[in-house]
């Protein structure tokens, strides 16, 4: 009688769901957040970051130049502060979309060979480590927050990125005629 209670029990387990397959649908739902933010990221005029920084780099130089030695308080200095945080915008963006663009692909084929190997039903890793439900668990855990960090960081680089281009003519134009007029004007008397 033993015998036929620990058959059925062996046959069950050997029927039951393949480990990490609970996650399937949790892994399948951010590859398709991350496709969609690719996308979106995809479509950002990346390449204008940097000739944009580069004439605000100039900007800032002639600025820079002609106000050495005028102390100026926090109203004169606004276009001049303007001009500095879209440096500050801009500085960064050709290596962030660099290494954005290199996790976007890693991401995808890290989530793309965990479904698969759910679906497959593999026994061991790439490294030859054996594959069961914690070790789905943990995987799974790490790549939604890998992925959950990208998304955010895709939506700060593309938000630094409009907000270093926007307006930046008519801001590097208010920084030079801030410059000009406050260094043209007359000395006071002593």
């Amino acid at each position: 009688m033993r015998v036929w209670l620990c058959i059925p029990c062996l046959v069950l387990v050997a029927c039951g769901p393949k480990p990490g397959t609970r996650h399937l649908e949790d892994l399948q739902n951010t590859l398709l957040q991350v496709d969609s933010a690719a996308a979106r990221y995809a479509l950002a005029p990346h390449d204008k970051a940097a000739p944009a920084l580069s004439r605000v780099d100039s900007a800032m130089a002639v600025v820079e130049a002609r106000m050495h030695g005028f102390i100026v308080n926090l109203k004169q200095g606004k276009p001049f502060s303007l001009l500095d945080e879209r440096r500050r915008m801009l500085k960064r963006q050709p290596g962030r979309h660099r290494r954005i663009s290199q996790e976007i692909d890693r991401t995808r084929r890290q989530i793309g060979n965990l479904v698969e190997a759910i679906v497959d039903g593999a026994k061991v890793d790439a490294l030859g480590a054996p594959i069961d439900t914690t070790y789905f668990r943990k995987a799974t855990e790490d790549e939604l927050r890998i992925s959950s960090h990208l998304l955010e960081e895709m939506d700060i680089a593309l938000d630094f990125l409009e907000r270093g281009l926007r307006n930046l003519d008519e801001v590097i134009q208010k920084a030079d005629s801030a410059s000009i007029a406050l260094t043209s004007s007359p000395e006071p008397p002593l």
